[in-house]
C-alpha cells in the first residue's frame, strides 16, 4: 500500500513504445525486447559522434546519421559508449549516409541490449522531440482527467463511510492502473510506467477527502455508540430484554461466553474504544458504557481513568451487571481510582450512591442543630458523636480517647439526643446520626477539593 499518494511517481513518462505507435514518426524496430517497448524517453538527442558521453543524459533517444560508423569497429564502440550512458535508445536516420541499419551496429545493439530503431528518411530528427512532447502533454491532460474521475470516486466513498486506509489503497490502486474494479471513468488508461505522477493539485484535495473520510468514521462511531447507549438503558431500565443486545455481542465475538459490564467517565468513548476494540460500548447521559469478555482488575486500572465494573454474568442476568457498573463506577467517581462488586457491599459504599440532596437533609436535620448547639456553648457535642462512632459504642473507650469521664459522655449523648430527637444509644438513633455525619464530611472534602489554589 502506499502511504503517501504522491510516492506514486512525478511528472508524465513516455516511452518508445509511444514513440512506435506514433504514426508521425513511422519508426521501425529492428532491435528491441518485449520489455523496451515500456523504456522511458525522457528527450532526443542528436549526433554524429563515436563519443558522446559528455553530452548525453540517461533515457535519451540517441538519433543520428550514422556518419562517424562508416569503420566497422566504430558501431562497436559507439553502442558501448551509449550502454554506459544509460540512454533509452538509439534511432539511425536511413536514406542520407545508410540506406539501411549497418549489419556491425546490428550486431552490436544485440550484444548490449540496445534497443535499435530506423528513422524513415524525410522524418526530422526533431519530430521525435515534437512527438515527445506531444505524448507528453496527451499524458498529462489524461491523468489529470483521471485524477478528476478518481477524487469524484472517492469522495463518493468517503461520504459512504470507508476510511482512511481503504481510500488510500483504492487511490494507489486506481492511478497506477492496478485496480481490479477501476472507479468511474478511468477505464481507458492503461500505460502505467508512461502515466504522470499525481499533481500536487491531487494530493492537496485528496488530504481533504481523508479528513472528509475521518469525520464521517467518527461521526458513525459517535451515532453507533449513542445507539447502542440507549439500547443499554432500555435494558437497564427493564424496557428492552438483553437479547436486543445479542447482535451486537455476537458481531464482536462476545456472544457465546460470560459477560463483564464496566462503566466509565464521559467523554471517555475514544480511548476506551481505541484500549478495547473487540468491545460493545455505548454512550449514555450518565456514563461510558461496555461489555466485554470478564477481564481482571488491573485491566480495568490501565487507562488511568475512574471506572466501575461488574460481576461477571451470563446474559440473563446482563441488566443487573449494568446497575452494578453503574453504582460501582459512581462510588468509584466519588472515591477515585476504580471500584468493583466487592466495594459495594458497605454502607459507605451505599452512601456513596445517595443523592446529594438526599443527604444533605441528615446533615440539616440531624447535624446541623447539634453543630449549632457546639456554637452556642462550648459542649463538643460534635467531637463527642464523632470519638463514640469510632469507639463502636463503647462509652469507657470513648471517654479515654476524649480524656474526660464516662458521665461527661453519657451527658453530651443526652444532649445530642435532645438536640438532634435521635438517640445514639440506640442502633436505629446511631445509624441516622452516622449517616449525616458522613454526608456532613463528605461535604467538606468536596468543598475542599474545590477551593482553587492560591497563585
Amino acid at each position: 500500500m502506499v502511504n503517501d499518494i504522491g510516492a506514486l511517481g512525478a511528472g508524465p513518462r513516455v516511452t518508445i513504445g509511444d514513440l512506435l505507435a506514433d504514426a508521425t514518426l513511422g519508426l521501425v524496430p529492428v532491435v528491441i525486447a518485449d520489455s523496451d517497448a515500456n523504456a522511458h524517453v525522457t528527450w532526443a538527442h542528436a549526433t554524429e559522434q563515436v563519443d558522446p558521453r559528455p553530452h548525453l543524459r540517461p533515457r535519451e533517444f540517441v538519433c543520428t546519421l550514422g556518419s562517424a560508423l562508416i569503420n566497422p569497429r566504430a558501431s562497436e564502440a559507439f553502442v558501448a559508449a551509449l550502454a554506459d550512458a544509460s540512454v533509452a535508445c538509439v534511432g539511425i536516420g536511413v536514406g542520407e549516409v545508410h540506406l539501411d541499419p549497418p549489419a556491425e551496429l546490428i550486431a552490436a545493439c544485440r550484444i548490449w541490449g540496445l534497443p535499435l530503431l530506423v528513422i524513415p528518411h524525410g522524418t526530422p530528427f526533431l519530430a521525435v522531440n515534437d512527438a515527445i512532447l506531444r505524448r507528453r502533454s496527451e499524458a498529462e491532460t489524461e491523468a489529470r482527467r483521471v485524477e478528476t474521475a478518481v477524487l469524484s470516486d472517492l469522495l463518493h466513498r468517503a461520504r459512504s463511510g470507508a476510511t482512511e486506509d481503504q481510500l488510500r489503497v483504492e487511490a494507489s490502486l486506481a492511478l497506477s492502473g492496478g485496480a481490479s474494479e477501476e472507479p468511474r471513468g478511468v477505464a481507458s488508461v492503461r500505460a502505467p510506467l508512461a502515466k504522470p505522477g499525481p499533481s500536487d493539485e491531487f494530493a492537496e484535495q485528496f488530504a481533504s477527502i481523508i479528513e472528509i473520510a475521518r469525520v464521517q468514521v467518527e461521526r458513525a462511531a459517535v451515532e453507533q455508540r449513542v445507539r447502542v447507549g440507549q439500547l443499554i438503558e432500555f435494558v437497564e431500565q427493564g424496557l428492552a430484554h438483553a437479547g436486543a443486545l445479542v447482535p451486537e455481542l455476537d458481531a464482536r465475538g462476545l456472544g457465546a461466553g460470560p459477560l463483564q459490564v464496566s462503566a466509565w467517565p464521559e467523554g471517555s468513548a475514544d480511548a476506551v474504544t481505541k484500549r478495547w476494540p473487540q468491545a460493545v460500548i455505548g454512550t449514555t447521559a450518565r456514563t461510558v458504557t461496555m461489555i466485554t469478555a470478564p477481564m481482571p482488575e488491573s485491566e480495568t486500572q490501565s487507562l488511568g481513568l475512574v471506572c466501575g465494573y461488574s460481576s461477571s454474568v451470563g446474559l440473563p442476568q446482563l441488566r443487573s451487571a449494568i446497575s452494578e457498573a453503574w453504582s460501582a463506577f459512581t462510588l468509584a467517581r466519588s472515591r477515585g481510582g476504580v471500584a468493583g462488586p466487592r466495594d459495594l457491599v458497605s454502607l459507605e459504599a451505599l452512601l456513596e450512591q445517595l443523592p446529594t440532596d438526599v443527604s444533605r437533609r441528615f446533615v440539616e436535620r440531624l447535624l446541623a442543630p447539634i453543630i449549632d448547639a457546639d456554637g452556642s456553648s462550648r459542649g463538643d457535642l460534635l467531637s463527642t458523636l464523632r470519638a463514640y462512632v469510632a469507639a463502636d459504642q463503647h462509652v469507657q473507650r470513648t471517654a479515654d480517647a476524649l480524656f474526660v469521664h464516662v458521665n461527661t459522655v453519657r451527658h453530651r449523648l443526652g444532649r445530642i439526643r435532645e438536640v438532634s430527637g435521635r438517640d445514639p444509644m440506640t442502633l436505629s438513633g446511631l445509624t441516622d446520626l452516622r449517616i449525616a455525619l458522613w454526608a456532613f464530611d463528605r461535604r467538606l472534602a468536596v468543598g475542599a477539593r474545590l477551593v482553587p489554589p492560591l497563585r
